[in-house]
Parts: C-alpha cells; sequence; structure tokens
C-alpha cells in the first residue's frame, strides 16, 4: 500500500531482475515517509529509496507547452527545456570540482495566466474548440504574460500525454485568421493614402461585386446589410465589402509592404521550438481576388504569436515591438549574466496617426451596435476586433462550410494600452461560432480579472495602473 503496487505485482517484476529492480519513480513526501518507517521497522535492507535529481514542475497544466519538460537524465526534450537546455544544465567545465547550471527567468506573471486558463476552460465547456489558443502581452514591452494551447497537459506525467497536447500551437498552428486582421489591412491603406473613403463613402448592401481586369466578376459576401460604411465602421461593422473595395484601390506593393512590417510571412525567433512564420505570399503569385481576400484575412496564414505581437505597434503609435519570452538568465549566485530588453523595429511602421486612428475606430467597437461589444468592461475603455473565419480543409484545399476559426483581440486600456489580449477557438461546436459571441465574453473576464488584481484602473475601483 505503501507505493500503491500490489504485492505480485511487485514479486513479478523483481523475479526479472538478479541484483536491482526499479519498483516506482516520484515518490510523494507521504510515499517516501511511509516506505522509510516500513524499511526501520522491518529491517528491510533490500529495499532502497534513491535520490534523483530532476525537474518539478508545481504549476502543472499552466503554461506547460511554453515551458515543455525535462525527461529522466533531466535533459530538456521540449518547449524552453529544449530551448535552453544547455544554459539550464551546462556539460562540465573541465577545469571546475562543481559545474552550476543557470537560471532562466520567464516574463510569465502566473496570476495572469491562471485567469487566461480560466477562461480557456469555460470556451471549451461551452463551445468544444479542437483548439483554443490565448495569449496575453504586455502593450508597451512585448513580453509575453500568459500565453495556453488547448488541449494542454502536466509536464509532470509526460509520460502519458499525447502529442496533439504538447503542441505549443501559439507559435506552431497557421491559421488564416479572419476579421481580426482587419485592423492591419486598414493600416496599410490608410498608410497608402490611395483608397477614396472621404469623398465616396462605400455602401454595403450585404455584398460586394468588382471586376478583375480579365472581365470575370468576383463576388465577397458580409454577414449582413451594413449601410454607409467609412473606416470606423468598417471596424465597428467588420464589413467585409468595404476594407476589399478599399484594397483593390491601393498599390500591390505598397499594401503587401506594410503587412510585412507587422512581421506577417516572418517568424519572430524568440526562442520557443517550432515557431511558424506564417504564409504572406508574394504578389506575383496572387489572382485577381488575392489581396481584397486578404483584407478580411484569408488566403494568407498567421500565428497567435504574430496577431498578438502586431498589436503592439496600434497600441504604441505605430512602433513595433517584439515579443519576448525570458526576462533574464542568471548566475547560480544571483548575478545577471543576460537580460531582456523591450527590442523596438529599426523604425515606426506606421504612423503615429494611422495607429491612433485604429485603436479608436477598435474602441467603437466595444459599442453599442459593434461586433466587440462584449469585451466591454463599465469603468475601463477597451478597444477590440472580432473574427470569425472559415478553416481550409488541408486534404481537399478547399473551404470546410462548418469549420471555423472564432477569435477576439482586444487593447486595454484605450487611452493608455496596457495589455493585449488575443483568443482564438478553432473549430467550435457549441451553440455560435462567432467570434464575437465566444472569445470576446472571455476577454472581459479577463480584464475584470486584472482589475481585481490591481493590475487595471477602473473609473469604478480604488486600484491604480501598474
Amino acid at each position: 500500500p505503501a507505493i500503491g503496487m500490489e504485492v505480485g505485482n511487485i514479486i513479478d517484476t523483481t523475479k526479472r531482475y538478479q541484483t536491482y529492480a526499479l519498483l516506482v519513480r516520484r515518490l510523494s513526501d507521504i510515499q517516501r515517509t511511509a516506505v522509510e518507517q516500513l524499511v526501520k521497522q522491518h529491517s528491510l535492507t533490500g529495499v532502497v529509496i534513491e535520490k534523483r535529481f530532476g525537474r518539478s514542475y508545481p504549476f502543472h497544466y499552466h503554461a506547460s507547452q511554453i515551458i515543455g519538460f525535462t525527461n529522466a537524465d533531466n535533459q530538456g526534450i521540449e518547449g524552453l527545456e529544449l530551448a535552453y537546455d544547455r544554459i539550464l544544465s551546462p556539460y562540465p567545465g573541465l577545469s571546475q570540482e562543481i559545474t552550476y547550471g543557470n537560471t532562466i527567468q520567464l516574463t510569465l506573471d502566473m496570476d495572469i495566466q491562471f485567469l487566461l486558463d480560466q477562461q480557456i476552460v469555460e470556451i471549451d465547456r461551452e463551445h468544444y474548440g479542437d483548439y483554443i489558443l490565448g495569449i496575453v502581452m504586455e502593450a508597451n514591452t512585448g513580453e509575453i504574460l500568459a500565453a495556453s494551447t488547448f488541449p494542454w497537459y502536466d509536464p509532470n506525467e509526460y509520460g502519458s500525454t499525447t502529442f496533439d497536447q504538447r503542441q505549443n500551437r501559439i507559435v506552431t498552428y497557421q491559421y488564416e485568421p479572419g476579421s481580426v486582421f482587419k485592423i492591419y489591412s486598414l493600416a496599410s491603406v490608410l498608410e497608402a493614402d490611395q483608397a477614396d473613403y472621404d469623398t465616396e463613402l462605400f455602401y454595403c448592401d450585404g455584398s460586394y461585386t468588382f471586376t478583375t481586369a480579365r472581365g470575370t466578376d468576383v463576388t465577397i459576401g458580409c454577414v449582413s446589410e451594413h449601410g454607409w460604411i467609412d473606416p470606423e465602421t468598417m471596424i465597428k461593422k467588420s464589413c467585409n465589402g468595404a476594407i476589399a473595395h478599399w484594397s483593390l484601390q491601393t498599390n500591390d506593393t505598397e499594401f503587401r509592404s506594410v503587412l510585412e512590417k507587422f512581421h506577417f510571412g516572418l517568424a519572430w525567433k524568440i526562442g520557443m521550438p517550432g515557431e511558424a512564420s506564417g504564409k504572406l505570399s508574394s504578389i506575383t503569385t496572387w489572382s485577381a481576388r488575392t489581396k481584397p481576400t486578404i483584407s478580411f484575412g484569408q488566403e494568407l496564414s498567421v500565428t497567435a504569436l504574430q496577431i498578438a505581437s502586431a498589436a503592439t505597434a496600434i497600441a504604441n503609435s505605430g512602433t513595433l515591438l517584439a515579443p519576448s519570452i525570458v526576462k533574464g538568465i542568471y548566475n547560480h549566485d544571483g548575478t545577471i549574466i543576460e537580460s531582456s530588453v523591450p527590442r523596438l523595429d529599426s523604425k515606426q511602421i506606421i504612423s503615429e496617426q494611422t495607429a491612433t486612428a485604429i485603436l479608436s475606430y477598435m474602441n467603437s467597437a466595444t459599442e453599442v451596435g459593434g461586433t466587440g461589444k462584449l469585451t466591454s468592461v463599465e469603468g475601463i475603455s477597451v478597444s477590440s476586433k472580432t473574427g470569425t473565419a472559415q478553416i481550409m480543409n488541408s486534404k481537399t484545399g478547399t473551404y470546410d462550410e462548418n469549420m471555423f476559426m472564432a477569435s477576439t483581440l482586444s487593447i486595454v486600456p484605450t487611452e493608455k494600452p496596457a495589455y493585449i489580449i488575443y483568443i482564438a477557438v478553432a473549430n467550435p461546436k457549441g451553440s455560435t461560432i462567432w467570434g464575437s459571441n465566444i472569445a470576446a465574453p472571455a476577454i472581459a473576464e479577463i480584464i475584470k480579472g486584472l482589475i481585481r488584481q490591481g493590475k487595471l484602473f477602473s473609473s469604478d475601483s480604488e486600484t491604480v495602473s501598474l
């Protein structure tokens, strides 16, 4: 009973060996005490408890795909354990009696990680997504404060996990983002300043048809009839037709150039294994409908990290911040070896005017009639963009009418951004498919949690913004 094994199993195990038989690994404190007492009471000289050095993961499934795990020999196998294995467990120095490993401090805030994971569990309980992705970033540093992929796993029990559970889909999963992407395509349109959205407002009657250079008509549908549309109402109501129309009035090179400056089609390379670059195809491969389709978030692929990181340019007056997950590396005596500092792009990727305008438009989306209304929290200003995209069937190369990616991106507070929050749910199967109904309410709950933790200021509370 002390180790949870039947007598017969113990005998069968020991019969297979002549001198040494391993019965159980990773004894709990209670099990160890019970075995020690039995050994002492009954003089069981043949029973030995060996002390092994290895990893213990006290937060279990929280951020498990980010952290990864080590094997029985304390070698990093996945996640940051793998990426920083030689720093955490360096080769023994030839002239050193003792070789110390280093300590890595992550940017993760476990209080915020708990908030995110709690909402992911609630989403799974109601909407049954194939995968649920979530990320919270500090808006003015690019530091990743929380990141999660569901289904998750416990790295303490990695032997019983599946490949799917261990995937860090924040950086490895590539998908079409849908209407969340409209804030970035609108930035491209505004920067080029070639489209006419001032003197000739766009009227949305529920669909938009344009004629290609070859004389072929292409029709793009909207969810509903939106009426007269300007850039602000395009974001607020998420009008496909309007952004498609303006993209067609914008030079191909200038349109794509700004999107690449946001780092789409490029991997950030922040140290997490398996990071994908997504896909932003070259202009030479574009069809007549590629650019307008990209404008509302299809015919390209992104990662959750890319979507969240690109929002730092909206939050920081046009200056893009590179994301980071490692805050610092320390020697065994506590002295710092390397410190992470916010890394800026070499220059502003969009103008302050464009960034400020889009942030304001996203704020209007949280008002009555906006698709991001359910992210709104009383007492604090929120800027949001929702999205729902069809998922491409990798086997047929066509869109599956019954599979969607539902997502929402929020920046909070609007007037002085502190946090970027992004949640995406692949193939929800509950009562709704829309990002505005699935991801948006979860973001609102995270914002409320940040207020309770004293990390955001609310006009209804006495907390102070940190």
